[in-house]
């Protein structure tokens, strides 16, 4: 990508993300930047990002500058890159919606590359994906909250750092200028994108913190509001502790990757508390466990657990996506690949059958076996063909025989 050249960027998605994306990349003339949205009337063209109470809070407020909203994806073909934002579960359907408009040499990104985002490129874009450079956040950058919708929006937590995995990898540097460019944070490349499929922060931290809190819930009776802790602020050790084993069974899965495949490159899926404490740096103030790493770090204050009010109260927000992406998005995900190398997941197990209750789902049978017939509704590896490790590692192993660790 040229330099000296305006860049159009256009944000698929009307989520909080898109949000605080379309606030802080719209800063500068250097970008035009477009949001594609099913709901077009109800943004504003300067949309503000609000930095109170943030670590950007001496920046002072964003205010956007948008070039064109709009639910017509035609209308936005000289877009050089598109970032699609939104939970996971919803990625697919904007990728299909924008690939015909997807012009040989753009930038097709995901603010949130956990969920399978590289299979879905590859099965929508075939052998066009030669033409595009795909790539993926870690995280995304920041978190945040839309304030009043299409108009303003609250930027929380920025991260200190941001992970990406790229390809092709020829593509390396200019894509991390443009992201660090976007988002004015520094930037590392990862090694794979297998490596954000094996770190679903959200995709754990929402169950087991929504176990931890509504664990006894009949799927009836509601909550008085004042009873609903914070989501991450008023962390329990028992959400933590929850937590702690979802996150050990990611570890166990990296091992037996590692021990058929050591040559592949899984550095960075490091345990969940690390990673907090790497992303977050001194907005967390005291690391000693997992317990006190969520309680103490500036970037997840004030962030409230999703909730629907009915008669008499809140319930937890069943239609929302703390079940809707991290059950088929995440841990059904991980569990099918766990199948794959062999590793037992009696918590994760435990996680998608407490969730799955009150989806009206049966992702897991009571022999603890998957359900075929429901899998074309998740984001598992064999919804795209990959029915083994083999062909889930071997492709990228063929096309990067001297991969090397950062």
């Amino acid at each position: 990508m040229s330099s000296g050249r305006v860049i159009e960027v256009t944000i698929c998605g009307g989520g909080n993300g898109t949000h605080a994306s379309a606030a802080v990349i719209s800063r500068t003339n250097e970008f035009k930047v477009n949001v594609f949205t099913r709901r077009p009337k109800e943004w504003s063209k300067n949309l503000v990002g609000i930095t109170k109470g943030s670590s950007w809070e001496s920046r002072g407020n964003y205010v956007a500058n948008l070039n064109t909203i709009t639910s017509n994806p035609s209308e936005i073909s000289s877009t050089d890159a598109w970032i699609i934002s939104g939970p996971a579960h919803i990625h697919y359907g904007l990728l299909k919606s924008i690939a015909p408009y997807v012009k040989p040499g753009a930038f097709v990104g995901t603010l949130f590359a956990q969920g399978g985002f590289e299979w879905m490129c590859r099965e929508i874009f075939g052998q066009r994906l030669s033409q595009i450079t795909m790539f993926g956040l870690f995280n995304i950058p920041f978190i945040c909250k839309s304030d009043e919708y299409g108009k303003s929006v609250r930027i929380i937590g920025p991260k200190d750092q941001l992970l990406v995995a790229i390809e092709p990898a020829t593509k390396m540097t200019e894509t991390i200028q443009l992201i660090e460019k976007m988002w004015t944070i520094p930037t590392v490349a990862l090694p794979n994108f297998l490596t954000l499929t094996l770190t679903p922060s959200n995709q754990i931290i929402h169950p087991a913190r929504i176990y931890g809190v509504f664990q006894n819930w009949d799927g009836k009776t509601p909550y008085d509001p004042k009873s609903i802790p914070l989501f991450y602020e008023d962390m329990d050790e028992y959400s933590a502790h929850q937590l702690e084993l979802l996150d050990s069974e990611i570890q166990l899965i990296k091992e037996a990757i590692m021990g058929k495949y050591p040559q592949y490159d899984l550095t960075y899926v490091l345990p969940l508390r690390q990673r907090i404490i790497k992303q977050y740096g001194k907005q967390v103030s005291d690391h000693t466990n997992m317990y006190t790493t969520f309680r103490t770090n500036q970037g997840y204050k004030t962030v409230r657990i999703p909730v629907k009010e009915v008669q008499g109260g809140v319930i937890p927000n069943i239609d929302g996506r703390i079940f809707w992406e991290d059950v088929p998005y995440g841990l059904m995900i991980l569990r099918q690949i766990a199948d794959f190398v062999g590793v037992h997941t009696p918590n994760i197990n435990r996680m998608i059958r407490w969730h799955q209750q009150f989806m009206n789902k049966q992702y897991i049978l009571p022999n603890d076996e998957l359900n075929q017939s429901l899998l074309a509704e998740t984001g598992v590896p064999s919804r795209y063909g990959i029915s083994n490790l083999d062909q889930l590692i071997g492709r990228h192993i063929a096309s990067h025989p001297t991969q090397s660790r950062l």
